[in-house]
């Protein structure tokens, strides 16, 4: 009987969940999508690739460095320990960049 009850309820309230790919959501202003990386204030100093707990950062010489997303935990070190002012690492809003293949989740920037 209480089954009954419960599911009549649930039959006239609004449904609970998101129409996700039609209605997209703003992301809360400290979320932490894709890495963007700003090779102009960016003074090779590589402690990005050196603190970054995945490996996910190949620092291969000033103003070209690859950003392994498949890798990255998006724990904002990289961002932390950057030196400069404006930070040469900086995270967008970006959250969809699923892929089938591990080559589209690299970001070489050079």
């Amino acid at each position: 009987m209480g089954l009954k009850i419960e599911a009549l309820r649930w039959l006239f309230r609004r449904p609970v969940t998101e129409n996700y790919p039609k209605q997209k959501k703003e992301p809360y202003p400290l979320f932490r999508g894709r890495i963007v990386y700003h090779p102009k204030t960016c003074i090779g100093c590589r402690l990005c690739e050196r603190n970054c707990p995945t490996k996910a950062i190949t620092f291969h010489e000033k103003g070209k460095i690859e950003f392994d997303m498949g890798k990255c935990i998006l724990c904002g070190l990289c961002r932390d320990v950057c030196p400069t002012k404006p930070k040469s690492i900086s995270f967008s809003r970006e959250f969809e960049y699923a892929s089938t293949r591990k080559e589209n989740l690299k970001n070489r920037i050079s």
